[in-house]
């Protein structure tokens, strides 16, 4: 049986140039927008590649069918755990991106760390945004090869829409009362990502609430899909509804939210933990500056004092805030900062490039195995044999 033999076996419509990419597809979040941006990457070099959500398969053996059924050749998938799961029961190779509440928060979970582990082991490539998660990830599993890791930091795309921040304020009422009375345009702090506990939305609100009672042009634009249900009605809505200075849109498509961080004073980031947070990377993409929580994660994009700034508690974050309003100059610094930092260090194609070659070396190891079953079966009337 010759090489081209054994790969008409193996793959009967020829070699794969399908791929499966794995992610939690909660419609606006960060993950949803990455996967994406990879997929684009792939189909623009002739790949053809299915988003699909671990969440939506009614079991393993509906996944085992698809990957037979589609002709899958390599699998692709963000967040160890959630996706992991389904990869390291396959005999395909694949590549796991660490998503961040992957290796931040389930792995102080014995049970999860297990899984991951095995996800890690089996893994052709395991993906790190920053080199604060690879170093992570090497505290984590010490004996994980360095070759089979790959440090790809997030790229960023915006795309602005003509979508009227304003206007849409001045059509809530409260908002409309409070503006009509004082005849002065908001300033506005948005916080955009999905409501879940990780993200912590309503860190700050306290504090927006007494600087807003102080100053009633300051306002807190949360922008989000509900993704954690029990979350949202027991923590969440309570701390939002009917709360001075604070106002809550539930997710709008990608373009209107970038508009919305273009027509903002400034983005926030109260997160617990973050991978690599994409909503900071695109509002330094757009030109406004960043206030975000000192965590690993932050300060691994976010320089603080000259890409942005980092902040410890609600009262650093209220003196930098208040602060960056009095001072121009400092503003124009840091947006100017930030996009030079973004355009050399989260370039689309730098992006589209590594995802490429990874897939092109999963590609070259199944026809190096498959070149190796070819050499260790016997030719038809071969005397050796």
């Amino acid at each position: 049986m010759d090489e081209f033999q054994i790969i008409s076996h193996r793959f009967p419509r020829g070699m794969p140039h399908t791929l499966i990419l794995l992610s939690p597809l909660a419609k606006r979040g960060g993950n949803y927008c990455t996967i994406k941006r990879i997929r684009n990457h792939l189909k623009s070099i002739g790949y053809k590649c299915h988003l699909e959500d671990p969440k939506l398969f009614q079991n393993h053996d509906e996944f085992v069918r698809m990957v037979d059924e589609d002709n899958i050749g390599i699998l692709i998938g963000i967040h160890a755990l959630r996706t992991g799961a389904f990869m390291k029961e396959s005999n395909l190779p694949y590549i796991v991106i660490l998503g961040g509440t992957d290796i931040n928060e389930f792995s102080k979970d014995s049970h999860s760390l297990d899984i991951m582990t095995e996800v890690i082991k089996k893994a052709k490539f395991v993906v790190c945004f920053s080199s604060t998660i690879r170093d992570k990830a090497l505290a984590l599993w010490p004996n994980i090869s360095l070759s089979k890791l790959a440090l790809i930091p997030q790229a960023v795309h915006t795309c602005v829409s003509s979508f009227n921040l304003m206007s849409y304020l001045f059509s809530q009422p409260e908002v409309n009362s409070l503006m009509t009375s004082s005849f002065q345009k908001p300033v506005v702090f948005s916080l955009i990502g999905g409501i879940r506990p990780v993200k912590n939305s309503t860190y700050l609100i306290p504090t927006f609430q007494e600087w807003h009672a102080r100053d009633k042009r300051i306002l807190l634009l949360i922008v989000g899909p509900k993704l954690d249900e029990h979350y949202c009605s027991t923590v969440f809505e309570p701390a939002v509804n009917k709360r001075p200075g604070v106002v809550y849109i539930p997710g709008l498509p990608m373009e209107d939210t970038h508009a919305i961080m273009s027509q903002s004073f400034a983005l926030v980031n109260s997160s617990d933990s973050e991978g690599m947070c994409l909503a900071i990377l695109e509002a330094m993409h757009i030109g406004v500056p960043v206030l975000a929580r000192n965590i690993p994660g932050n300060k691994a994009i976010v320089q603080d004092g000259v890409t942005g700034l980092l902040y410890d508690s609600p009262q650093e974050f209220i003196e930098k805030a208040e602060s960056l309003t009095q001072c121009p100059d400092a503003y124009v610094t840091l947006t100017k900062n930030a996009k030079e930092y973004v355009h050399t260090y989260h370039y689309l194609e730098d992006e589209r490039k590594k995802y490429v070659s990874l897939v092109e070396c999963c590609i070259k190891d199944i026809l190096a195995s498959v070149s190796s079953v070819a050499k260790s079966v016997p030719v038809h009337g071969d005397i050796t044999a």
